[in-house]
């Protein structure tokens, strides 16, 4: 099993490289040979990077797909707002939904909800569920979807647009396996994970009817969209395990979500827990709390900025927080700019965009040269 995982990571490490580029780096290697883009060119660009993108995540799919499969994906549960993972796979669908002409639409009940789940695997549950209905559907229409919590269970539902032509529910499930066969069999093995059901709806009378019930408890205190996904309460978060004993982690501080998404592919292809938060207000909050074997800090984010995140954590009276290792990501590739985030307390600087060589750079030399 453990031969096998490592077999499918290094097949996933291989094929995300050159697309991550591809990525990360379009847009700035067009504009460097033929100077600022118009807006048909950087419409081009922007097709090009949600091909990539969509290619990225299928490619992540069939990995995960294989160590689902060998049984080595257990859950990690814990207090999760919802509405914010909901966001983040709204996030990841957003180029299928343009190319399709297709609106999607959320409704979380309460908007306010909170579980405790994986936050990873629940929002590759979203994502792939999504993805499916959007297939599903008509081009052009309205996506919906319905996220309640009933009985204990957390139920997920899409419907189509009232009143547009719907396929014949038998039919649906054998449309998506020739459509999206990886997708669709990670959905079903990830319900399955969860002890959960998928299932299309047979009253259904709309396009793309299917829903999801997963067993998953609330958390005690329901958790607000603004929040990160962190622990129902500071009282049961166990403490850090010794770095020997416990899996390496990289926490990610940008608002800029496509990096997100690929840094976080990558990251994950690789061996490495990753958290993410949107302002260094987050970034702050998750360092104390989590204590990252790394942090990839932006400089410019809303909130809080990356700077004044560098000198809270720096200020901790927690030693271990204190001396987590601070990389600066600018895209403002100056002698000034790299001052001031060294001044601030970054351990490092890193121009943005930057490809897999970089960020291995920067791993072997915070992470790895530690690791014993």
């Amino acid at each position: 099993m453990a031969e096998k995982n490592e077999f499918l990571g290094n097949i996933g490490h291989e094929l995300r490289n050159p697309l991550s580029n591809i990525i990360a780096q379009a847009e700035t290697l067009l504009e460097d040979v033929y100077g600022p883009l118009e807006r048909a060119q950087k419409s081009a660009v922007s097709a090009i990077q949600d091909s990539a993108q969509q290619l990225l995540q299928l490619i992540s799919d069939v990995v995960d797909l294989g160590r689902l499969e060998a049984g080595a994906s257990p859950l990690t549960k814990a207090a999760c707002s919802v509405s914010e993972i909901c966001a983040s796979s709204l996030a990841m669908v957003a180029g299928l939904g343009r190319s399709r002409s297709i609106e999607i639409v959320t409704e979380v009940q309460p908007s306010t909800l909170g579980v405790l789940a994986d936050a990873r695997r629940l929002q590759q549950i979203l994502t792939e569920l999504l993805s499916a209905a959007a297939l599903s559907m008509h081009t052009g229409g309205q996506l919906r979807l319905r996220i309640s919590h009933d009985e204990g269970c957390l139920k997920l539902q899409t419907l189509g647009l009232a009143g547009q032509p719907a396929f014949e529910s038998v039919h649906l499930l054998s449309r998506l396996g020739k459509l999206k066969p990886i997708g669709l069999a990670l959905l079903q093995q990830l319900v399955q994970l969860h002890g959960g059901t998928f299932a299309v709806d047979e009253a259904a009378v709309h396009d793309a009817g299917m829903t999801v019930r997963l067993p998953l408890s609330r958390s005690s205190a329901e958790v607000s969209a603004e929040e990160p996904c962190l622990p129902e309460a500071s009282s049961s978060i166990e403490p850090p395990l010794p770095a020997s004993r416990r899996q390496r982690t990289i926490l990610i501080a940008d608002d800029q979500t496509s990096l997100v998404a690929v840094t976080r592919n990558y990251l994950e292809s690789v061996g490495f827990q990753v958290i993410t938060a949107r302002d260094g207000g987050e970034a702050v909050q998750l360092a104390s709390m989590l204590q990252p074997d790394l942090i990839l800090m932006d400089v410019r984010m809303p909130v809080v900025d990356g700077l004044s995140a560098i000198r809270q954590i720096r200020a901790s009276t927690d030693l271990k927080t204190r001396d987590i290792a601070i990389v600066s990501l600018s895209g403002h590739a100056s002698a000034s700019d790299k001052e001031n985030c060294l001044a601030a307390g970054a351990t490092a600087y890193l121009n943005k965009p930057f490809g897999v060589r970089e960020l291995d750079r920067i791993i072997a030399a915070h992470i790895c040269s530690d690791a014993g």
